[in-house]
């Protein structure tokens, strides 16, 4: 169930990931239908072979028009909202009941089918589910192995050594300027306060704290080529210096490698981005 609130990749609501994925299951549905005939499709159209092609093309562009209208009207409500997999899963369930219920329209209107109107719903949502399955599963796979190869690209690209080079971390303040810069692996974590935010830095045995007018956003941003990355929406955390991290309850904790042990803890919204960086380390 916790898998089911997690936020959907955005490979699921990339536009061009979409229209493959819509493409490819035409392609798949009409060479599925036509050679295989599912639950006797031959008697939907009461058609030969030349016919059920001719028919069941118009069908399935039929219903992959209604595909594209449904996700594009998802993917404009995945830009504005957090859209989770199980609001995904249902959508996906409201598609094919919506596309059972045009293609047993048309069977009524244009293919004149004098069946019983609710058997022929549920024969042609059960075809529908099944036809779908295949290329649906099939397509979730490749995107998915297309993400996690461009981040093993990005993370051979920036391993550790690439963020060890730069010793030196320069902190601005929030007009720009440069108020203090600190060797890297001397910084432990960051933590926002109203407008200021606090770097805590270890000296020698003892930690000491430097203020800085700024905020954690800006300081995110100019901070990102570096391992201190932010865990929280009041913390920042340098990952070279991370001896551990763990989960205490239903809560995420990382702590630190210095005479306090200091704990710092990660929401859920970072949750997926201080264990690739955890990742990230291990390279």
């Amino acid at each position: 169930m916790v898998f089911l609130l997690r936020k959907i990749p955005p490979y699921l609501v990339d536009k061009t990931n979409v229209l493959q994925q819509i493409s490819f299951t035409a392609v798949f549905a009409l060479i599925f239908i036509n050679i295989y005939a599912p639950f006797n499709a031959e008697s939907w159209f009461n058609a030969g072979k030349a016919e059920l092609f001719f028919y069941s093309s118009l069908y399935i562009l039929a219903g992959m028009l209604v595909i594209v209208a449904s996700r594009l009207v998802f993917i404009g409500l995945a830009r504005r909202t957090r859209i989770n997999f199980l609001v995904y899963v249902f959508w996906i369930f409201m598609e094919l009941l919506l596309l059972a219920g045009a293609y047993t329209l048309m069977d009524i209107l244009i293919l004149q089918n004098d069946n019983n109107p609710f058997e022929q719903f549920f024969r042609l949502l059960l075809v529908t589910v099944f036809v779908l399955a295949i290329p649906y599963a099939l397509s979730w796979l490749y995107f998915s192995w297309q993400q996690q190869k461009q981040k093993l690209e990005e993370l051979s690209g920036a391993t550790s050594h690439t963020y060890s080079s730069r010793n030196m971390v320069n902190f601005y303040d929030e007009t720009g300027k440069l108020r203090f810069s600190l060797h890297a692996s001397d910084v432990l974590f960051i933590e926002s306060t109203d407008n200021y935010v606090t770097v805590y830095v270890q000296d020698k045995d003892r930690m000491k704290k430097v203020m800085l007018r700024n905020t954690m956003k800006r300081l995110e941003k100019e901070l990102e080529k570096t391992l201190i990355q932010r865990c929280h929406r009041s913390y920042m955390v340098n990952f070279e210096n991370v001896k551990m991290v763990r989960l205490s309850g239903t809560s995420l904790y990382i702590y630190l490698d210095n005479a306090d042990e200091s704990r710092i803890p990660v929401s859920r919204t970072y949750t997926e981005k201080v264990h690739e960086m955890i990742n990230r380390m291990s390279v």
